[in-house]
């Protein structure tokens, strides 16, 4: 009777660690941190013949941190910057133009995995504070830079190659202006991660 007691006791105790280390159902909360980086292309939608003084598309990439809290949601927080982009003998006046970007952004993660697969697809919404800085040389030189704070909503997908690490793209509408530079940005990324 006290072995069968024991048993028992035992059994309750197995069932309760395990209920504390996953979720009861498939809306439970968790938290699974993941880091990563992105190779972005960046396609700047210019006002005005904007895209005569000053080249439209920029390469770059980004560094993220984000975390899974749950089957459907996750956050994430990246640093995104680019390489100079130039156009050159802008307007045939001699002049060149060299504009960059960089910033930050924080962004919500919705996932929707496909039945039993490794594929997912991906949501987003979130925040960026960009910088995006020209500069002007040839016969005279100067520069100018500016920051602001805009939304951006994207989406994509990811695949599982191993339980730790996915590939996935993404594309983002990016707002952007500038004083009334831009119109607006869309952000093309292609990356890895690795999950803990």
């Amino acid at each position: 009777m006290k072995f069968l007691s024991l048993l028992s006791l035992l059994a309750l105790f197995s069932g309760t660690v395990y209920a504390a280390d996953a979720p009861s159902n498939e809306y439970g909360f968790y938290f699974k941190p993941y880091v990563g980086a992105d190779y972005d292309f960046i396609h700047a939608d210019y006002k005005d013949g904007g895209d005569q003084v000053a080249n439209d598309s920029l390469n770059g990439g980004d560094i993220h941190i984000g975390a899974r809290v749950q089957k459907y949601l996750g956050f994430e927080a990246s640093y995104l910057w680019t390489a100079d982009a130039t156009k050159d003998n802008v307007l045939g006046s001699g002049l060149n133009t060299k504009v960059n970007v960089q910033g930050g952004a924080l962004d919500a993660m919705g996932y929707l995995p496909i039945g039993n697969s490794k594929f997912e697809l991906i949501g987003t919404a979130g925040v960026s504070r960009l910088k995006a800085k020209l500069s002007l040389d040839g016969l005279i030189s100067a520069s100018g830079s500016e920051w602001e704070t805009k939304g951006r909503i994207g989406g994509g997908a990811q695949y599982w190659l191993t339980d730790n690490i996915n590939l996935r793209g993404i594309v983002r509408y990016q707002g952007a202006n500038f004083s009334g530079a831009l119109s607006n940005a869309i952000i093309y990324s292609a990356g890895l991660n690795f999950q803990f």
